[in-house]
């Protein structure tokens, strides 16, 4: 008889140095195959048996699934996907149906991972800002990162947060690696630079705070902090306030000890 997973418990010091360190991984790769092997590294570190980053259009950009897994045919038919385009917030693979409306092959698909030995998972979706932006806004979706555990394992719950942060750091890694030009470094005259009090709002958005809070701790109005976090959105060419923290991640703008003060 073989043994249930164990689901892996990791303190909350250790998860903020998994994030930090794949972080670095992340701006330092040179290729998708490094990305691949720092973005396994860090999911199973934070107690997750399976990853998978995908695009919007349905290509898998990386995958570390079951044997038995197999994308669906065509973007239509993954329900993951569908499910992402329509949503911002992490999601669990279990509500997708509540979520969207199934056509038979997105159900046939879920069922599909399920058979392979795919149990319990999560997704970040990712979207991007649309190009009439400062005219009313909407966003792109760009693409997703799934986390998975094998049948009968539980998602580590505790990890669901940092999950989040390496998932959204993968993408924008692997975006960049797949673009049209060989990935350089950025200059500093190329990185998106924050003031002082876009940085320390940004900070505070990273902790948890709403505006009014932080217009309370830095002692301005809210409507202020939310212009210093819109205009830091601008800057960095995102759309959601999660991206923002990430990409200041990414960018090296904040660290996660900045996050977990």
């Amino acid at each position: 008889m073989s043994e249930a997973p164990q689901m892996v418990q990791v303190p909350a010091d250790r998860r903020a140095r998994i994030v930090q360190e794949f972080s670095r991984a992340a701006r330092a790769a040179t290729g998708t195959p490094r990305l691949r092997v720092a973005l396994c590294n860090a999911a199973r570190a934070l107690g997750f048996h399976h990853v998978l980053l995908q695009g919007a259009c349905g290509g898998t950009w990386l995958a570390d699934m079951p044997a038995g897994w197999s994308a669906a045919p065509s973007p239509a038919e993954d329900a993951v996907l569908a499910a992402a385009a329509q949503t911002y917030p992490p999601f669990l693979w279990s509500d997708i149906p509540r979520l969207s409306a199934l056509t038979p092959a997105q159900r046939d698909f879920l069922d599909g991972a399920v058979a392979a030995g795919v149990g319990a998972a999560v997704t970040i979706p990712v979207h991007r800002p649309g190009r009439v932006e400062e005219a009313g806004g909407y966003s792109v979706f760009a693409g997703c990162c799934s986390f998975a555990m094998r049948n009968g394992a539980c998602l580590p719950l505790e990890g669901l947060a940092a999950g989040h942060y390496v998932g959204a750091l993968a993408f924008d890694a692997a975006e960049r690696l797949r673009g049209p030009d060989p990935p350089v470094s950025a200059s500093p005259a190329t990185v998106p630079q924050l003031t002082p009090r876009q940085r320390d709002c940004v900070v505070l958005v990273a902790q948890g705070k709403s505006d009014w809070e932080i217009g309370q701790l830095l002692g301005i109005s809210e409507s202020t902090v939310h212009k210093h976090i819109e205009d830091a959105k601008r800057r960095f060419g995102v759309s959601t306030r999660i991206q923002l923290v990430v990409r200041s991640l990414f960018d090296a703008r904040l660290s996660f000890a900045d996050i977990m003060k």
